[in-house]
């Protein structure tokens, strides 16, 4: 179902304890959220043609645990009616992003291992005709997609805090930053995951920008504000925000990419052999 969102509307800036947050969460279809979603959809209205036509109208997503990724590709693909397969590592224990990517419709693949090299193979070994979707969504057709968001914040501010998963979105917000003309006078973006550095230095921004990483593994989940932040992401990028910057009298943004769902109904997830891709294996 084509143009079923718009995904050019902005997300509105709100007051929060003495800062401002930019609700990027607040981009929503059922059970996922924020600019990851906006690129999916961004990525499968691009490509749909092509999907159809050229792919059997089928897709191939390889995706991490962790991340919301399986959840928001199936749901963007039911939109469109469009198969959806997940390949991801096949744990047994209870997570919610493979039980939307479930209940959205999508087939879930088990694979052996959780080496994102290894997922991959296995996604474009076993599915070779169907469009593949890499983790991260890490592609240029999307690095403009949330671009935009950056329009309707303050001209004024002195701190700009961004959460960093998929530096991908960092990226679009520094083009917006260039794009729009704003210039907080620090742009920080705190990272929870792999080192972004490379990959964000290697667009030669003309702008100033500070990354910085938390002090605590990627897995670990940090529940605070009652849960109002998304527990491997912001809620870690916050926290850092309130423990180094000085923010009394200060105009500071804090930018929420997106968040979890948090209260989904524990579901057992059947995983398909990937080997044959015709039998269940059912793990609880």
């Amino acid at each position: 179902r084509r143009g079923f969102m718009k995904i050019d509307k902005l997300t509105l800036i709100e007051e929060y304890k003495g800062i401002l947050l930019k609700r990027d969460d607040l981009f929503k279809l059922r059970n996922v959220n924020g600019g990851k979603l906006r690129q999916a959809i961004h990525l499968i209205d691009k490509n749909y043609e092509e999907i159809l036509n050229k792919h059997n109208n089928s897709v191939v997503c390889s995706c991490s645990i962790k991340s919301p990724q399986s959840g928001i590709i199936a749901s963007v693909c039911r939109e469109y009616n469009i198969n959806c397969n997940i390949v991801v590592f096949g744990t047994k224990a209870l997570n919610n992003n493979l039980i939307i990517a479930k209940q959205e419709g999508a087939k879930i693949y088990s694979c052996p291992s959780g080496y994102n090299s290894v997922i991959e193979h296995y996604a474009k070994k076993y599915f070779p005709n169907d469009f593949f979707i890499n983790m991260g969504f890490a592609s240029k057709e999307v690095l403009d997609v949330n671009t935009f968001q950056v329009e309707n914040i303050p001209d004024d501010l002195d701190y700009l805090v961004v959460p960093i998963g998929s530096e991908i979105n960092f990226v679009s917000i520094l083009k917006g930053l260039i794009k729009f003309n704003k210039k907080p006078k620090e742009v920080i973006g705190v990272y929870v995951g792999k080192d972004p550095t490379n990959f964000i230095n290697s667009f030669n921004f003309k702008i100033d920008y500070l990354l910085v990483k938390y002090n605590k593994p990627y897995s670990f989940w940090l529940y605070i504000e009652e849960g109002f932040f998304d527990p491997i992401y912001e809620a870690k990028a916050y926290e850092w925000l309130l423990r180094n910057l000085d923010i009394k009298n200060k105009k500071v943004l804090f930018w929420v990419i997106g968040k979890r769902c948090m209260d989904i109904k524990p579901e057992r997830i059947e995983y398909f052999k990937i080997e044959d891709k015709n039998m269940k294996l059912v793990e609880v």
